[in-house]
């Protein structure tokens, strides 16, 4: 999956998604194996080497985390913030949703208690349809992956707008031809009508777009050479 680390004037560091918990081999279960990492080696993919490879910062620099929504493998990575006052943002139903789910066991292999604690984590939520959170960090509340996922739109004066849409599409067919999710969609309708709205926004913006793990899409965007081994 693909993540991303911004640093807003007004807040520091912001992270959005937190990727997998720690040794994500060993911690998933069944079918969902077949879409984890053949190869984790901590000293290369753990959130904490992956943040400082950035030169913006270290973990502990982060004072915000914005998830597009609550699966294991976007939400994972928040025992990295257990016991701090890192604000954690989500939208309420989200929240509300995963919590439910991993207390009954109903999408218990998609929301997993490891990470989803009430009692480590500084939980913030949103309820509005449409919210800016920071000057130019704007969530769109997009149903249809999930009841509560968020879609950021990026405001930059220099380059322009930049939306990351998290997994409400997955991969590219998802985004450009509208082939839905298969089994990892929860409402077919909802999902094509966010995908509509989003589209419709991208256009009428002219933004660039980060897809939930699409490579091509990334691979897209500007490299710092430093940054790349």
């Amino acid at each position: 999956m693909i993540a991303g680390l911004l640093y807003h004037p007004d807040v520091g560091l912001v992270l959005f998604d937190t990727g997998f918990r720690e040794d994500v081999i060993n911690s998933w279960e069944g079918e969902y194996l077949e879409c984890a990492p053949r190869i984790w080696v901590k000293d290369i993919h753990s959130l904490p080497v992956a943040i400082k490879a950035t030169g913006a910062g270290e973990i502990g620099d982060v004072k915000a985390v914005v998830l597009s929504h609550l699966h294991l493998d976007h939400a994972g990575g928040l025992e990295h913030f257990f016991g701090t006052d890192v604000e954690i943002w989500c939208h309420e139903d989200e929240l509300k949703g995963a919590f439910w789910a991993s207390a009954t066991g109903n999408d218990s292999n998609l929301f997993l208690p490891d990470y989803l604690r009430a009692d480590l984590l500084n939980w913030k939520t949103v309820s509005e349809e449409k919210v800016e959170l920071w000057k130019g960090l704007t969530l769109h509340r997009c149903r249809g992956h999930t009841e509560g996922s968020l879609v950021v739109e990026l405001t930059f004066s220099a380059s322009g707008t930049v939306i990351l849409t998290g997994d409400l599409f997955h991969v590219r067919e998802n985004y450009e031809d509208g082939q839905p999710q298969g089994f990892l969609m929860r409402n077919y309708n909802e999902w094509l009508r966010s995908r509509d709205y989003i589209r419709r926004l991208v256009k009428r913006t002219n933004a660039r777009v980060c897809l939930g793990h699409e490579r091509s899409y990334f691979d897209m965007f500007e490299k710092s050479p430093q940054f790349i081994s």
